[in-house]
C-alpha cells in the first residue's frame, strides 16, 4: 500500500509513442510518477491493444506498438524493482530519473519532466493518467480533427476505388491547406472534419468560424462547389448549452452556404458522398 503525506513534491514524465521519426507525430501512451522523499516510483500504461493509438498512426501495423509498449513496460518493471530492493529516494531517486527520461532517439520515449504537489500518489497517478492519456486525442480541437482525418481517410480510400488527401486550394491570394480533396476532371470534392473540443464556447465558434470563412471563400472564387463541400461535424463532449448552442449555430451557417452537413459518426453518409459520380454498385462494394 502507498504511503501518502500532506504537500508531497512530485516529479513525473509522460511516455510517448513515435513510430515515424520523419513526421516527429506522437501519442501520449503512459506516464511515470516518483515522489523522492518517500522512494515512491510508478507508472501507468495504454492497454497494449489501443485502437485509437494504431487508426491515428497511417500505414501502422499494429504489432509494433504492442512490442514497443510491451519492451518499455518490461523495462520500467525492471526500475520499479531495482528502486525497491536497493530503497532508492531522495537526491538518489531525482538522478535516476532525470538519466532514465533523458531524451532519446526510439519509437517509444519520454516527454520533458514536470513537477507538482499532492496528498495522494495513487491518484495523481490516475488523474495524470486521464489527463494526458485517457483524454490524449480530445485535448485540443486541432490534435483531434487530425485524428478524425485520418480516420475518414483511412475508411474512404479503403473502401472506394479513388483517393481523398490534403491538397491546396487557391482563391485569390489565399492558399489554403484542405484535408480530404478528391478531384476528378478540373472538379473538386472536399471533406473537412470540425471538433468542438475547446475550453470555452468563444473559441469554439471562433476556430468554426474560420473555417466557414475559407470555404466561402474557396466557394466564392468558383474553386469548389457547394454541393460538392461536406463538413463532418463531431458532437461536443462538454454536454453545456453553450457548446450546443455552437454546434446548431455552425451547422446553421454551414448549410447557409450550401455546403452538406454531416455527423462524423455517419461514415456510410460520408463515404457515399466522397464516392461522388461513382456508380451506386461501386459504393455498395465499399460496406462489404
Amino acid at each position: 500500500m502507498t504511503v501518502n503525506s500532506k504537500n508531497m513534491q512530485c516529479m513525473f514524465a509522460v511516455v510517448r509513442f513515435m513510430p515515424f521519426a520523419e513526421t516527429r507525430e506522437f501519442a501520449n501512451v503512459g506516464v511515470v510518477l516518483i515522489a523522492p522523499k518517500l522512494g515512491l516510483y510508478n507508472f501507468k500504461l495504454a492497454p497494449k491493444k489501443f485502437a485509437r493509438v494504431t487508426n491515428f498512426f497511417d500505414d501502422l501495423d499494429g504489432q509494433v506498438y504492442q512490442h514497443a509498449v510491451q519492451g518499455f513496460e518490461d523495462e520500467l518493471n525492471r526500475i520499479r524493482n531495482y528502486f525497491f530492493h536497493h530503497s532508492v529516494q531522495g537526491k538518489g531517486l531525482v538522478d535516476q530519473f532525470k538519466e532514465i527520461t533523458r531524451p532519446r532517439e526510439s519509437v517509444v520515449h519520454f516527454g520533458e519532466i514536470a513537477t507538482l504537489i499532492t496528498d495522494n500518489f495513487d491518484v495523481t497517478l490516475e488523474t495524470l493518467y486521464e489527463r494526458f492519456i485517457g483524454r490524449n486525442f480530445s485535448t485540443a480541437p486541432e490534435y483531434r480533427e487530425q485524428q478524425m482525418v485520418r480516420l475518414l481517410k483511412k475508411k474512404i480510400n479503403t473502401k472506394l476505388p479513388i483517393k481523398y488527401g490534403e491538397i491546396k486550394l487557391k482563391a485569390g491570394i489565399y492558399e489554403i491547406p484542405f484535408p480530404l480533396v478528391n478531384k476528378t476532371g478540373n472538379k473538386y470534392r472536399a471533406i473537412k472534419p470540425l471538433a468542438f473540443e475547446q475550453k470555452t464556447a468563444l473559441k469554439a465558434i471562433e476556430h468554426s468560424e474560420q473555417w466557414i470563412h475559407r470555404v466561402g471563400k474557396l466557394i466564392n472564387s468558383g474553386v469548389i462547389d457547394a454541393e460538392r463541400t461536406l463538413f463532418a461535424l463531431e458532437k461536443p463532449n462538454i454536454q453545456k448549452e453553450e457548446f450546443i448552442q455552437v454546434y446548431e449555430d455552425v451547422s446553421k451557417e454551414i448549410k447557409s452556404l450550401g455546403a452538406i452537413v454531416e455527423n462524423f459518426s455517419s461514415t456510410s453518409e460520408i463515404i457515399k458522398f466522397a464516392a461522388g459520380d461513382l456508380s451506386a454498385e461501386s459504393v455498395e462494394k465499399g460496406f462489404h
